[in-house]
């Protein structure tokens, strides 16, 4: 089968938090009526498939494409867990703060069993209107202390808070005390898991899950600064992001013979990527769209029609999305 950069249609997520920027930011229609806290931008679970909405291949299924073209979309990566996809990108409208939560990692998630899949994420902050994060436990805090001030409705005073500004990285390795907070636009990178555990959620009457969360909090897993130590990128076992920036006239190589994602987060007019195949040599692309680079094309470049910006993602050196 010839393939070629494929675009999917993005699956809208309704949340209490949610908002309408991204409309405001990248031209979306969304469901009207709604606060959408999540666009699944390309997603692989039980509960959510990507569907494609370019060429040949249009209204086929993510999950399908990774069963059938195995080697020829995921390179020498192996699938996650079910021969599903091994990533899960999102972008995300915070108008409110989120639950404070945290994803298990391996051992968690085999403790508490059933469907706990392992989760690690990252943000790339794509707009702040004077937004935070929180982001881990403030240091010296045991886990036994949290717990007793979770059970006293005063977490907060133990988590870290983090100002954020546009064009910063935040890893969340799984473990990770966390939460989003007002007026900030993420695109999130993460391995394919739904599993989220919400330590609090502010007095807003969901279910919160303490056990489960004392089960898969781990402290001090990234000290404060770690953001900082390399600006333009993000390793983390399973996958790695890069932020890449588009000029006129310099076409941007993308790495060969691996699959690649590419987030579009801004981009002028005539835009594409183009590849050494027959099939949709040619895919033009605007600013919020994500395009998958199936580890067969050839020669896989993105020509800007002016300065613009995406970020890169592909599989980590174990080419496991399972490894947290």
């Amino acid at each position: 089968m010839d393939l070629y950069p494929l675009t999917f249609e993005p699956i809208y997520v309704p949340k209490i938090w949610g908002g309408r920027n991204l409309e405001r930011l990248f031209a979306r229609r969304l469901p009207p009526g709604e606060p959408i806290g999540e666009s699944w931008e390309l997603a692989d679970l039980p509960s959510a498939v990507s569907v494609v909405r370019n060429g040949p291949l249009a209204g086929r299924g993510l999950h399908e494409l990774t069963r059938s073209l195995g080697p020829a979309l995921l390179g020498e990566a192996r699938p996650a867990g079910d021969g599903r996809f091994p990533l899960l990108l999102k972008l995300l409208d915070a108008n409110d703060i989120l639950s404070l939560q945290v994803h298990p990692d391996a051992r968690a998630a085999a403790e508490i069993g059933g469907t706990a899949v392992v989760k690690s994420e990252c943000w790339y902050v794509v707009e702040s209107r004077g937004g935070f994060i929180y982001d881990d436990l403030l240091p010296g805090t045991s886990l036994e202390r949290f717990r007793r001030a979770v059970e006293q409705d005063q977490a907060e005073r133990f988590v870290r808070r983090l100002d954020v500004a546009a064009g910063e990285f935040h890893r969340l390795p799984a473990g990770t005390v966390h939460a989003l907070g007002a007026g900030v636009v993420v695109a999130e990178v993460q391995t394919p898991s739904d599993t989220t555990y919400r330590v609090t959620d502010w007095g807003r009457g969901r279910e919160i899950h303490v056990e489960q969360s004392m089960r898969c909090i781990r402290v001090g897993l990234d000290p404060p600064g770690a953001r900082a130590s390399d600006p333009d990128s993000v390793d983390m076992a399973a996958f790695r992001v890069r932020r890449r920036r588009l000029d006129a006239g310099a076409p941007l190589d993308l790495p060969p013979g691996r699959l690649v994602a590419a987030m579009v987060l801004a981009a002028a007019p005539g835009t594409h990527v183009r590849h050494a195949g027959g099939v949709l040599p040619r895919v033009d692309l605007a600013a919020g769209d994500t395009v998958l680079l199936p580890a067969a094309l050839q020669a896989v470049q993105v020509v800007a029609g002016g300065p613009g910006l995406l970020l890169e993602i592909t599989l980590g050196e174990t080419g496991d999305s399972r490894d947290p």
